[in-house]
Order: structure tokens, then C-alpha cells, then sequence
């Protein structure tokens, strides 16, 4: 295929997963380079995809997240109206590994080409991956050689700091990264310390740079790693809204015994989950605990099949490279945590 190159690259991974690692033992993946010529579309999955065509959509504007709670239900929100990323609720994830165990899992167990950087700008606890620009969060992928890996990135959370459980709403407001290869991501991992899939995860949004107008969202659960399953959906929305050129949210609503997901000012959920809903009804519901926030934007990795395009990646901390520098990063507007009625 023009414009692929292959590289092949042994790494070890137990039979564990801690984000979405897949069973292997002593491997070789094949890492896919591509260039911007070989950008196209997945065809449209009917059993898993479901097209929404809001009738906003009808009218031209930057963002159709919806609308803001009533202040007086909000627990908790960041507005990123300050340069400096508030200390008290994020902390950064750093290296391309995790331990589970004895044993090293790289790639964040899934193969992932990046190293995800420490703070660098002690003043506002930001590095040249992840800063607050105009009033937005922004994470860039950056074509930089870093303690042996190609590539850097960054990903914050909430673990220790801020913890989300039911009856509530959590909502980000957010434009995607476009380039083959990049991986953004919106999700949350339990409090506890049950081996994954036990504890349970709940992916609010994730996406792949190669594709303009579609976005997932999935759940995972299990009574081990190799007894697990998981339920998910992807939702396409007209190219003339695509989520790499405006602002969409994703709202998670949470009940006890219950999960909805909507997009925008949606009133149907286009993702519902219960104890008794086909794919868990089997397995014990582990979404009725509490749960931290991840925010990260990974590169390359298995969620689309290890393909890289270089040439997509900021070259620089301005990412002068690109005409439009914003398109390659993964911005939030705002994100909000708030009662349930």
C-alpha cells in the first residue's frame, strides 16, 4: 500500500488489562506508518453506529454542546478560564507503562507510541503537550525523541483529587484531533482496587483521528481478564458538524443501576446500560461505586489497528508545521459535574 512502512516491535505484555490490553504474551506488533494520503473513512458499522442529525445541526455555529446546568446544581466544573491547570484537581500520568504486579505492561497495554510528559511550567503546572490557551484545555501530539520514544503526549486525571459516582451528570464540552494515528480520549476508571475488568470503566468519549464524524462510547466489566465483556457505540454525525471542526458534548447521566449517554441537547440517549441489559447480564454491574477522571490523547496504539501518520504530530511547542495548529489538538471547552434530579 503506498505509503506505508512497517516496523516491527517486540514488547511484553501480561494477560492482564488495565485501559484495553490485549492477551498476549511475548509479541511483535506491526506499527503502520501512513502518510496524509492515505486519510479515509471506515464505512459505517449499522449494528454498532447510529447517525444522529440534530436539528441544530441545521444552523451554522462553532459549538452545539448543550446548554449549562443551573449553577445552584453543579458540584463541580472547570471553565479553563485560568493559564494555570488547578493542581488541586488534576495530576499527570507519566511513561509509556504501567506495573500490574511484577510486570512492566508498555504501551499502556495497548501498543501506544507515546510517552506521556511531566509538568514542565511550574507556574501553571502545564508542559508543551497539555496547556490553557484562549480559555481552552489543549493536548497536541508532538513528533519529538523522548527517553527512547518517537513521540510525547500528555494525560491528566483526577485519582486522589475528585471522584464522581451517582446520581449525577458529567459533561465535556470538546473538538477532536484530526491525523491517522491519534487517539483522544475522554473516560473513567474506578476507586477501587479490583483487578480491570472487575471494577469496571466507563469510556465517555473516544475517537480516531482518522475519521471526522464519528465518536464511541463504551463500557467494560468482568469477572476477570479473560471472562470479560463489553458494550459500546459509535455515533456519525453529518460532515458538515464534524467532531474534528466543532464543539460537541457528551453527557454521561448516572443513576444507581443506571447509565445514558447523550450527545449534545439530545433528549433520547443514544447508549443506555442496566443490570439487566444484554452483554452484562451475565457478569456482576460494577457501576454503582465511585470513579476518577482521565483525560489523555494517545498515539498510535491497537484502537485503530496501530496506524501512524508522522506528519500529523506538532513538530514544536507552537506546532508551526501545521497552517492551523488547533486541528491537530484536543480541546476542551469546559467540563461540568452536577446533580441529578
Amino acid at each position: 500500500m503506498s505509503g506505508i512502512f512497517y516496523k516491527s516491535i517486540n514488547f511484553l505484555l501480561r494477560s492482564v488489562k488495565f485501559m484495553k490490553i490485549s492477551f498476549l504474551s511475548i509479541c511483535s506488533v506491526t506499527v503502520l506508518y501512513l502518510t496524509a494520503q492515505d486519510y479515509e473513512y471506515t464505512k459505517l458499522d449499522k449494528s454498532t453506529t447510529e447517525t444522529i442529525n440534530s436539528k441544530s445541526f441545521s444552523i451554522d455555529q462553532s459549538s452545539y454542546c448543550r446548554n449549562r446546568s443551573d449553577p445552584e446544581s453543579v458540584i463541580w466544573e472547570e471553565n479553563f478560564s485560568s493559564p494555570i491547570l488547578n493542581n488541586s484537581h488534576w495530576s499527570y500520568s507519566i511513561g509509556n507503562a504501567f506495573n500490574s504486579g511484577t510486570t512492566t505492561v508498555y504501551g499502556w497495554g495497548n501498543n501506544e507510541q507515546q510517552f506521556y510528559k511531566d509538568k514542565k511550567y511550574k507556574n501553571t503546572n502545564t508542559n508543551d503537550n497539555l496547556f490553557i490557551e484562549d480559555g481552552y484545555l489543549k493536548i497536541q501530539p508532538m513528533k519529538k525523541k523522548y527517553r527512547g520514544f518517537a513521540y510525547t503526549s500528555a494525560r491528566i486525571h483526577t485519582q486522589n483529587k475528585i471522584s464522581y459516582s451517582y446520581p449525577s451528570k458529567l459533561t465535556f464540552c470538546f473538538k477532536n484531533p484530526k491525523g491517522i494515528g491519534l487517539w483522544p480520549a475522554f473516560w473513567l476508571l474506578p476507586l477501587s482496587t479490583d483487578t480491570w475488568p472487575t471494577g469496571g470503566e466507563i469510556d465517555i468519549m473516544e475517537a480516531r483521528g482518522r475519521i471526522t464524524n464519528i465518536v464511541s462510547s463504551a463500557l467494560h466489566y468482568g469477572n476477570s481478564p479473560l471472562d470479560k465483556n463489553f458494550t459500546v457505540k459509535e455515533i456519525s454525525v453529518p460532515t458538515s458538524v464534524k467532531f474534528q471542526e466543532k464543539f460537541h458534548s457528551i453527557t454521561l447521566e448516572w443513576r444507581k443501576n443506571s447509565l445514558k449517554f447523550f450527545l449534545n441537547d439530545e433528549n433520547e440517549p443514544y447508549l443506555s446500560l442496566e443490570p439487566s441489559s444484554t452483554g452484562i447480564s451475565n457478569f456482576n454491574y460494577p457501576f454503582n461505586e465511585s470513579f476518577y477522571l482521565i483525560i489523555n490523547l494517545a498515539i498510535g496504539g491497537e484502537f485503530d489497528n496501530n496506524l501512524i501518520d508522522p506528519s500529523a504530530m506538532c513538530f514544536n511547542r507552537e506546532c508551526s508545521n501545521h497552517d492551523d495548529p488547533n486541528s491537530r489538538r484536543f480541546i476542551i471547552d469546559w467540563i461540568e459535574y452536577a446533580k441529578l434530579d
